[in-house]
């Protein structure tokens, strides 16, 4: 019997003459990882029909990857728009499968509801701090705060009676595993990646890179005004797309700093390499479970730095991590990173090795196959 399994997440895709596109993750080598184990994989998110398409769409479906539309909507009012919909959909998604993988968001909370009810198998991963990540969106508001605590204790119910659940760090699991077999590993691939730094700048403007979605939560604001105070001569990159990129613009020319925006940039090869002529990685964020982009740019060999939240002091030396929101230790720590190239060139092996050791495809393959075998136990 062919092994198929469907594998629901939050993330808005997009239809071009019945075959799938997304701009920015999860292209198709994504979820050809999981046809090492599976035999078929059919993507449960949300669906937008596009008209056109051009170089910054990357294809999802394709050889034993398919997907299920769901209903397009974006915020909270189309989602209640569309909720009828997306409850009679959730369930004709359940009904066609038997094995599944949730993640966290709203497409997968109501597929968990139908899956309880016709008793189903499935696996739960967890990205991240949930509560955390909502209040970090949505603001501070009474009404943010109540639902991320409903949201929160919704995935901890979700982790007691699912088969297994996967956790991309340490941290993440002490949040939410249950008595079930518990897996900590990253969806990360190094093998992807084949650009690397081998020289650090020798002139005396050092290049600062950031990469990551321009939310609140992420900490840019912090970023910029750490770089507003530090002495050392430098060009501040920060690579990603969001709602407060505008905001993050306007704030960059007022105080007349040197800094580039790139928005997001979807081609994976053009990405590594502008990483790897960058002099340091900064990841100022306020929460996260295990960033992506923090270890494409340690596998780079780039000296990185970034706030003590989440997973990230798990990857990084303790002389790398600052407080989260507290500019002034941010501002010090890059400062005497970028003083001293012997400090930037021993951070490089360190990243370069830890990622080797821990992190390696082969490492992280082994552990996500024991995760997934437990469908079938």
């Amino acid at each position: 019997m062919d092994k198929i399994v469907y594998i629901a997440l939050e993330h808005r895709f997009f239809s071009y003459k019945g075959e799938l596109y997304t701009k920015l993750s999860f292209p198709y080598n994504y979820w050809s990882d999981y046809l090492t184990f599976f035999d078929k994989v059919v993507v449960v998110a949300r669906v937008q029909e596009v008209s056109f398409i051009d170089s910054s769409y990357s294809k999802v479906s394709g050889d034993s990857v398919d997907f299920f539309a769901m209903p397009y909507y974006v915020g909270v009012k189309e989602f209640i728009h569309s909720f009828p919909h997306l409850i009679f959909k959730s369930f004709n998604v359940v009904k066609s499968g038997n094995k599944f993988i949730l993640r966290s968001g709203n497409i997968s909370n109501l597929l968990w509801f139908w899956l309880m009810l016709r008793r189903k198998k499935y696996l739960r991963e967890y990205p991240g701090n949930i509560y955390e990540g909502v209040v970090g969106f949505s603001g501070n508001s009474f009404k943010a705060r109540i639902l991320g605590r409903f949201l929160d204790n919704l995935a901890k119910l979700q982790a007691k009676y699912s088969c297994a659940n996967s956790f991309v760090s340490q941290y993440c699991k002490d949040l939410y595993s249950s008595r079930k077999p518990s897996y900590i590993f990253s969806s990360f691939n190094s093998d992807e990646i084949d650009a690397y730094k081998t020289e650090f700048n020798s002139s005396d403007k050092k290049q600062i890179v950031s990469v990551g979605r321009i939310e609140g939560e992420k900490g840019h604001e912090d970023l910029i005004e750490a770089f507003s105070r530090i002495t050392t001569e430098a060009t501040l990159h920060i690579i990603g797309s969001g709602s407060r990129l505008d905001m993050l613009k306007k704030l960059s020319t007022e105080r007349n700093l040197d800094i580039k925006f790139y928005g997001a940039i979807t081609n994976r090869e053009e990405l590594f390499n502008l990483l790897a002529s960058m002099d340091l990685f900064v990841i100022p964020s306020h929460t996260e479970g295990m960033p992506r982009s923090l270890l494409e740019a340690m596998t780079i060999g780039l000296p990185c730095i970034g706030s003590n939240v989440g997973g990230i002091p798990e990857v990084l030396d303790s002389k790398s991590i600052f407080e989260p929101k507290n500019i002034t230790q941010c501002a010090q720590l890059i400062d005497k990173t970028l003083s001293n190239k012997d400090i930037l060139l021993q951070m490089s092996e360190r990243n370069k090795d830890f990622i080797s050791n821990n992190y390696s495809n082969k490492v992280l393959k082994l552990k996500r196959i024991a995760f997934w075998s437990e469908l079938y136990k």
